[in-house]
């Protein structure tokens, strides 16, 4: 699920550029880039998001490198525009891959599955499902990093295996009465230049699980205004 909504200006603003990279777009990719950087073979290539939109990228210019190996096989400022959709989440070193981003581009577009999707149980009746056995999934499952954005700053949290265990650490779709919107889903982060980006690092006993009873608390407190 992505927010398509910003697609038309991502591509207003890079299909006129010389060299525009989508990092991790071995499976529908943008349509603008001039190259793809992507673990897996260029055997797997899909379609662009947009079916309107011209193709820039060809096979010659697909790159499979993994992106959590420094440096990337580009020189420094070597493209205008980096899109990066839906990958950081996946990928063991999602820091040092933002620091490659910036380093070989002078700006663009990061999107990221939001801590509030991670967290969300959207199947309804919660309580029947656990009573009759069905699996509990909270977020997606093969997801590595919680994604938090907030004052020009990108945070990775490692999202662990006991987010389940309490209903105090995960949200459920009973709990807020709807399912979350795309928006409140996602997060869209335009950079320019630099940004700040980290680890948080929860290493003492029980500070995992406070981050997420605060967490939950305070989201639960936001969706009640929504």
């Amino acid at each position: 699920m992505m927010l398509l909504e910003h697609l038309a200006s991502i591509f207003e603003q890079t299909r006129h550029l010389s060299r525009v990279l989508d990092a991790g777009g071995g499976y529908r990719p943008l349509n603008t880039p001039t190259h793809i950087l992507d673990i897996v073979p260029n055997g797997s290539l899909e379609a662009g998001l947009s079916a309107d939109e011209p193709i820039r990228f060809n096979p010659a210019t697909y790159v499979v490198h993994d992106i959590c190996r420094k440096p990337w096989p580009f020189r420094d400022g070597f493209f205008d525009y980096s899109f990066c959709a839906h990958t950081l989440e996946d990928v063991r070193d999602p820091v040092g891959a933002c620091e490659e981003l910036m380093r070989v581009s002078h700006r663009g577009y990061i999107e990221v599955p939001s801590r509030l999707r991670e967290v969300f149980h959207y199947k309804p009746g919660y309580l029947w499902r656990r009573i009759l056995g069905r699996p509990l999934r909270i977020g997606y499952g093969h997801h590595r990093w919680l994604c938090e954005a907030g004052n020009g700053r990108l945070t990775f949290t490692v999202k662990p295996g006991t987010l389940t265990y309490s209903r105090n650490y995960f949200i459920t779709r009973d709990e807020i009465g709807r399912d979350l919107t795309v928006q409140e889903a996602n997060i869209a982060f335009f950079w320019s230049g630099r940004f700040d980006v980290c680890e948080r690092v929860l290493v003492n006993p029980g500070d995992t699980e406070a981050d997420f009873i605060r967490f939950k608390r305070d989201a639960m407190a936001v969706l009640a205004r929504t």
